[in-house]
């Protein structure tokens, strides 16, 4: 009776090879100002942004790709980007677990009702701008635009 050690090894499988490449936040925050401040200074979508910052990125890197989601959360607070969402209404009682536009963590609105009680009307993002109510917003088009230093107000 042959034993383990007899039987013939499975065969391997050959590595496969990377069929894209990551880049780090910093390329692409920096891909993605160059975008804005050079040649196009305005995105109509996240499609058409994405597909400009893809071949950007690819002139360095073929294999590079960057996820919608990724982009959105690397494009929030960005100096000089302006990433500005259109919403639609939808009925849908369930609350978002995290916020759509960027998948930072939702915090509840809540109001004091005449009888002191306290109730949640909403949630709010804690990072952007995003807020819904009973009436669930929900992101439909991104719009990808450049501040200029003349629009951006000075303190004082």
């Amino acid at each position: 009776m042959p034993g383990k050690d007899d039987a013939p090894a499975p065969p391997r499988r050959p590595r496969e090879v990377p069929r894209y490449r990551r880049p780090p936040d910093e390329e692409v925050q920096r891909a993605a100002r160059r975008l804005v401040r050079g040649g196009k200074a305005s995105f109509a979508s996240q499609e058409e942004f994405l597909r400009a910052l893809t071949l950007y990125l690819r002139r360095e890197e073929p294999l590079a790709a960057v996820g919608g989601r990724r982009l959105r959360r690397l494009l929030v607070g960005l100096p000089g980007v302006r990433l500005s969402v259109h919403y639609a209404e939808r009925d849908d009682p369930r609350p978002f677990e995290r916020c759509p536009v960027c998948g930072s963590e939702l915090r509840p609105i809540r109001n004091r009702t005449l009888s002191g009680e306290s109730i949640v009307l909403g949630q709010r993002c804690a990072r952007c701008d995003f807020w819904s109510h009973r009436a669930r917003r929900v992101p439909v088009r991104y719009r990808i635009t450049s501040v200029r230093a003349s629009s951006v107000r000075s303190a004082g």
